[in-house]
């Protein structure tokens, strides 16, 4: 009793959840109750014309009309004709109205699943990346898609399904009760029964469905991982590998689903022997009732019926729990992502930052990602004058990555400050402050979109003049008009169907379009040839004067010319000058420099 009560309690904390979905669409709900309404109405009318027909026309001795009938229907032809109007005028109804629910509720079903999609693709927007990096992709995929489905399902679907059980079989068994109490109370011996077995099964298909649902999560992940590293994958030979990978996910998936539909067939097997012994034992008492003449034919007629129609919502409401079994564990999976709060985020009283002149310094900064243990930055201290070029260098792992990070506030430190202008980053609003930001990172990220588009992602509404102007810059232009259709050519998903280095082109002239104060560049001659690096080299150093630019780089031939260089090591600042001071003073940076010069293929 604790466990069911406690399922109820979590079904409508569940429910609670998506009220808000369901708000904005009340009139369409109260329209689609009055519509249930009706249908009721007419489901229940089925069977009387043909008690009627069975006592006032067939039976041998049937009864008289009912006085309240117009004298042309006393005569049985009459009555008869006007029954099979009726019949005829009760489906149709029927039809029509249980035709336009249907209508109704799929135009609402519709609707509440875009909101619920806008609203958990927000949110997937609205967190950060500590969030993302602990989630499978494809689990937050699914959670979007076929998630909202089964939400959508018991949101719409079961409760109105629900309801529209519960009201036939209120108006029945007041029905019933009024034709024969006696009989009524013998039908409704097996309910008991029917909840019985609902509550027993119910419980074991939700946990199966919880298995089976996170198991169709980790299949799209290892899909979505396997296509997006398609090239690593055959580069590597790995095919038959992937495919072991998702052999496995899916028979884990597949033994569970079939548990499932196991799971269902029992349960239906042991609905059907208990609604089968409820309607032996009104037939067979009913009938001796219709011999002794307490009941007559026509309302034993219509007590079979009834007590057919009684079974079916039964039988409609076990299959919407089952049903609702298997939607609340996609709602709880739903809520979870809408709950989800996001670690960084606009501070109380956060103001959209002015335009920056790009001082920015670290003071005392303490950062560490949740699933790694220690710390990768142990109170980082530096100060970077606005308009100056500088290098972040030292060997992977050092924290050079998160130190860019943490100036866009992708992360937040654990301690200390990041400021600009003097002013720590958390008095601005997000938006605002990443506005003042471009990165190139080192694997450019370029849509399935022409390449005007994806030159003007980050500058939406730019002119065709000013990306072709900072695509020659970046040693662009000359490749993307040999396209077929120039810069109206529409690249393929990643930009797979560019080079390397063309596509960083195209993240450069995307950042160069954008013309913010602070830039930050991850390895940005990446995939370059030497010719084009250095073309590239010319283009942003032009481009960056005056404007506060970082740049992270292994190769160091690459920043001999930056006003500062930043050596990390083992997340603090070890060393901080120009390249002649620190070359020649013995530290991590000549090792590293007299490294690379031996061996230029070392990072």
């Amino acid at each position: 009793m604790t466990e069911a009560r406690a399922g109820l309690r979590r079904t409508r904390e569940t429910l609670s959840n998506f009220t808000p979905f369901l708000k904005t669409r009340r009139k369409g709900l109260l329209l689609a109750l009055f519509v249930l309404l009706l249908e009721t109405g007419t489901s229940l009318a089925q069977p009387w014309p043909l008690a009627v027909t069975i006592d006032y026309v067939l039976a041998e001795n049937s009864k008289p009309p009912p006085a309240f009938l117009p004298g042309f229907l006393q005569d049985k032809a009459a009555l008869l004709a006007a029954i099979a109007f009726l019949i005829v005028l009760i489906f149709t109804l029927t039809r029509t109205v249980a035709s336009f629910r249907r209508f109704l509720l799929q135009k609402l079903g519709q609707e509440t699943v875009f909101d619920m999609r806008e609203a958990l693709y927000a949110k997937v927007h609205a967190l950060g990346l500590d969030y993302h990096g602990k989630k499978r992709t494809g689990d937050t995929i699914t959670r979007v898609t076929s998630d909202v489905k089964e939400v959508r399902t018991l949101l719409v679907d079961s409760v109105v399904e629900v309801l529209s059980s519960f009201m036939i079989l209120l108006g029945m068994l007041v029905v019933m009760l009024w034709l024969d109490w006696q009989l009524t109370l013998l039908a409704l011996i097996t309910v008991p029964f029917l909840f019985l077995a609902v509550t027993r099964y119910r419980r074991a298909l939700v946990e199966r469905m919880r298995v089976v649902r996170t198991k169709e999560g980790i299949i799209a992940s290892v899909m979505q991982e396997a296509i997006t590293g398609i090239r690593a994958v055959k580069l590597f030979a790995r095919e038959s590998d992937e495919m072991e990978r998702f052999r496995k996910e899916s028979r884990e998936s597949l033994s569970a689903s079939v548990d499932s539909a196991v799971i269902e067939a029992k349960f239906s097997t042991v609905l059907g022997v208990v609604g089968g012994i409820g309607t032996a034992l009104v037939v067979y008492f009913g009938a001796r009732q219709v011999l002794s003449g307490s009941l007559s034919l026509g309302d034993l007629t219509v007590f079979i019926a009834y007590l057919a129609l009684f079974l079916s919502p039964l039988w409609a409401l076990s299959r919407q729990v089952n049903q609702i079994g298997k939607s609340l564990v996609s709602g709880e999976r739903i809520i979870e992502l809408l709950n989800a709060e996001p670690t960084v985020k606009d501070e109380p009283g956060a103001v959209p930052a002015p335009p920056f002149d790009g001082r920015v310094a670290f003071e005392d900064v303490r950062f560490s990602y949740e699933d790694e243990a220690g710390e990768v930055l142990r109170g980082v201290d530096f100060e970077v004058e606005a308009g100056s070029r500088v290098a972040l260098v030292g060997v992977s792992g050092a924290g050079k990555t998160t130190v860019t990070a943490l100036i866009a506030r992708l992360y937040d430190p654990q301690e200390g400050r990041v400021l600009v202008d003097g002013r720590d980053i958390k008095e601005f609003t997000l938006k605002s402050l990443r506005d003042e930001i471009t990165f190139v990172p080192q694997d450019p990220m370029l849509f399935r979109a022409t390449v005007a588009e994806n030159i003007s992602y980050g500058k939406p509404g730019a002119g065709r003049e000013e990306i072709e102007e900072v695509a020659s810059l970046a040693g662009a232009d000359d490749f993307v008009r040999e396209m077929p259709e120039g810069y109206d050519t529409v690249l393929s998903e990643r930009g797979e169907s560019l080079s390397g280095g063309q596509r960083q082109r195209i993240s450069i002239a995307r950042a160069m379009l954008r013309d913010t104060p602070i830039l930050i560049l991850d390895e940005p001659q990446s995939g370059l040839d030497a010719e084009a690096a250095n073309a590239v080299e010319e283009s942003w150093r032009a481009l960056t004067a005056g404007r506060t630019t970082f740049v992270i780089a292994h190769e160091l031939r690459l920043v001999r010319n930056v006003d500062q260089i930043l050596v990390l090591e083992e997340g603090h600042v070890a060393e901080a000058g120009t390249h002649e001071d620190l070359a020649s003073s013995g530290g991590l940076y000549a090792r590293l420099l007299s490294l690379q010069e031996r061996d230029p293929v070392q990072p």
